[in-house]
C-alpha cells in the first residue's frame, strides 16, 4: 500500500474564486461585453484542473537540477534555482515545498530557517507517514543549532524505524557528548564509528566522551591525533571547552 500523500495546496482551490471575483467585476464593475468572462474563466478552470500536474512536474524538474548543485556545492545557484521553481511553489504540497526549502537552506547555512522549513514538511505528512530524509533534515538541522535535546530525540526515533545510519550515529554520539548524558551510549556509538572508519571526527567524537569522564590524558591524547584534520573546527572546540570544564 502506498504512503499516504500530504495535503494538497490550498492555492489551487483559491483559482475557482478568483475567476468568479474577476468575471463579477468584469461584467458589473467595469461593464464589459459578456463573453469576457469565457476569456477569463476558461483559462482560469484549466489552470485549476492542470495545476497538481504542473506542480509534481516543476518539483520533479527542481529535484533533478538540484542534484549536480549539491554535488558541487553551489548554494546560490541552488537558492536561485528553488526561486524559479513557480510551479512547484504555487502547487505542489506544502510539504514537499517545505522539504525543499528546508535543503535549500540547510545548503546555504541558513539551519535556523532549515530547521523552522523542516518542521512544517513534518507537519504537512500525516502522522506516522514522515518521510525520512524530512526527518533527518530536522534532525541535523537541530544537530547544527546545537539544539542537542531535540536532534538526540530524533536521531533516536530514526534509528529504531530505519535501522543502521553511520552518520547519524556519529551525530547522535557527539550530540549525547556535548550534553554530557548517556555517555556509556555515546562511547558504544563512537566506538562502532571508529570500527567502520577510523577517521578524525570518530577520534574527536571519542575525545570529548573522555573528556566529559574527566579523562584529560586520552581526549588530549586524540586531540592532538587529529590536529591536523579539515573541516572539524567545531568539534574540536567541544572538545577544547570540556577539557576546560575539567
Amino acid at each position: 500500500m502506498a504512503a499516504p500523500e500530504p495535503a494538497a495546496a490550498l492555492t489551487r482551490h483559491a483559482l475557482i474564486p478568483l475567476s468568479l471575483v474577476v468575471c463579477f467585476a468584469l461584467v458589473y464593475g467595469l461593464r464589459v461585453a459578456p463573453w469576457w468572462v469565457a476569456v477569463v474563466g476558461v483559462p482560469m478552470v484549466a489552470l485549476y484542473v492542470l495545476a497538481p500536474r504542473i506542480g509534481r512536474r516543476s518539483l520533479a524538474r527542481f529535484d533533478r537540477a538540484a542534484v549536480p548543485l549539491l554535488s558541487t556545492k553551489d548554494a546560490d545557484a541552488l537558492r536561485a534555482r528553488f526561486a524559479w521553481a513557480i510551479g512547484m511553489r504555487l502547487f505542489a504540497a506544502p510539504a514537499r515545498v517545505a522539504e525543499r526549502r528546508g535543503l535549500v537552506a540547510a545548503e546555504t547555512g541558513a539551519f535556523d530557517r532549515a530547521r523552522v522549513a523542516y518542521r512544517e514538511a513534518v507537519a504537512g505528512y500525516p502522522e506516522d507517514h514522515v518521510p525520512v530524509a524530512v526527518r533527518l533534515g530536522l534532525a541535523h538541522a537541530c544537530y547544527a543549532l546545537k539544539d542537542d535535546h531535540e536532534a538526540i530525540r530524533l536521531y533516536r526515533e530514526i534509528l529504531r524505524s530505519e535501522g543502521s545510519f553511520p552518520r547519524v550515529e556519529r551525530r547522535l554520539a557527539h550530540a549525547l557528548g556535548r550534553r554530557g548524558e548517556d555517555l556509556k551510549e555515546a562511547a558504544r556509538l563512537a566506538d562502532e564509528a571508529r570500527r567502520q572508519s577510523d577517521d578524525p571526527e570518530a577520534k574527536l567524537i571519542r575525545a570529548l566522551i573522555h573528556a566529559k569522564r574527566g579523562q584529560r590524558g586520552p581526549a588530549r591524547k586524540l586531540l592532538r591525533a587529529t590536529r591536523d584534520a579539515e573541516d572539524l573546527d567545531a568539534l574540536r572546540e567541544d572538545v577544547e571547552v570540556a577539557l576546560e570544564e575539567i
